[in-house]
């Protein structure tokens, strides 16, 4: 019986010419703004983002880039079937985090696997035409194994140690290194501890629905093509969920603002410094505003207010709280705007709009949510640092 998770043969960069693998991997398509894909292209006239971000939505020219590529041998195939272990470091308050995780193809078509967030149509549409195109998966998708997996920890120690793969850092500077895992034997055991466990989408739901998608209405086409490429990680303290505020341009005054939202809670004029420390804590819902060059940190007068959620499970959701109790208030244009930085939601906002900020959903929330078939708000979690696109590629054989 296949396995919830296979090795593959994977395509990448050939480092007899991206010598310098930093310079050619990528950012995942949906948070590479204008000024970002900018900077990557000068990077490489082999950066990767060539192939995942259509210019002028010309989709026949990411995939003819592509296939140029491999032509020329800048991109090449692993004549292995093999599992990529990828390893991040990076920052978090100050303290240095490690995380680690397994690349390979996930079966889609199986039990077990939960998203967690809803999707939007235009990505859905977008990576509906590069895959299309490309024929390929272009980046591994996001998936957490509901639990702590003991067998991954081991894995990871056997190889951080041997020479990796490929090396690189992503825009942050943040140290990622990648290893091939190969033989039937070290795969096979990886493979059994996966299949035991729940799977949850943390980042990739609109790669994964298309892709589904997509395997539907070509079966028999492609082999394999109800897996798609996956890093998988398990319960570990790399996982690190930044908070998503929300900027938009209200026709209400920062008076009326406040004036709808006396009643429920107790305003506090603050700094940004106090507001962005008091949304680290936890507790029931809260959350700050800027509008006018002021900050505000609203805590609820009454826990009752929360009884308007219909559904408990929802309660301790902050962004789902505040879609449900606080977005409605409003009128506005119907755009939202979104940032994981405070002083970054300060400069969207300007002069004429209002930021909401939120505090970060948890780990444990999105598990609880997801493995009972419960999803969050769009644009809820953002996971850091993210997984980079180009270190290994999915191309559909026949």
């Amino acid at each position: 019986m296949a396995s919830v998770v296979e090795p593959f043969n994977a395509t990448y960069y050939n480092p007899a010419i991206a010598k310098n693998y930093s310079e050619v991997v990528c950012p995942p398509y949906d948070v590479i703004s204008k000024e970002q894909l900018s900077v990557l292209r000068k990077k490489s006239p082999y950066n990767f983002s060539k192939v995942l971000i259509a210019d002028d939505n010309d989709y026949k020219k990411a995939a003819s880039t592509l296939n140029e590529w491999v032509s020329k041998k800048v991109l090449i195939d692993d004549k292995e079937k093999c599992l990529y272990l990828y390893e991040q470091k990076f920052f978090v308050e100050g303290k240095k985090v490690t995380r680690f995780g397994i690349i390979g193809l996930l079966q889609m078509n199986k039990k077990g696997i939960f998203p967690h967030e809803y999707t939007l149509k235009g990505p859905k549409e977008d990576r509906k035409k590069i895959i299309r195109s490309t024929k390929a998966n272009l980046s591994p998708i996001f998936v957490i194994a509901a639990k702590r997996l003991k067998l991954f920890k081991d894995v990871y120690g056997a190889y951080r140690c041997r020479k990796p793969f490929a090396r690189f850092k992503d825009q942050q500077c943040n140290p990622s290194r990648v290893w091939r895992i190969e033989g039937k034997t070290q795969i096979g055991k990886i493979q059994k501890e996966i299949d035991k466990c729940k799977l949850i989408i943390a980042d990739g739901h609109h790669r994964f629905e298309i892709s589904y998608d997509y395997f539907n209405m070509n079966k028999g086409k492609f082999k394999d093509l109800n897996y798609i490429l996956a890093y998988i990680t398990d319960f570990q303290k790399g996982l690190n969920i930044l908070p998503t505020h929300r900027v938009l341009k209200l026709k209400d005054s920062l008076e009326q603002i406040l004036e709808k939202l006396k009643d429920s809670f107790i305003i506090k004029d603050l700094k940004q410094s106090v507001i962005e420390k008091k949304l680290k804590q936890k507790g029931k819902f809260s959350f700050g505003i800027y509008r006018n060059k002021k900050f505000y940190f609203l805590e609820l007068k009454k826990l009752s207010i929360l009884n308007k959620i219909s559904k408990k499970i929802y309660k301790d959701l902050d962004t789902y709280v505040f879609h449900q109790l606080i977005l409605p208030l409003f009128e506005s244009n119907g755009i939202i705007e979104y940032t994981h930085s405070v002083s970054e939601a300060k400069k969207i906002a300007g002069a004429k709009k209002t930021a909401f900020l939120l505090k970060a959903v948890t780990l444990d929330s999105v598990l609880k949510l997801s493995c009972r078939g419960f999803r969050l708000p769009q644009k809820s979690t953002y996971f850091y640092p993210k997984i980079l696109s180009g270190v290994t590629i999915r191309r559909f054989r026949r």
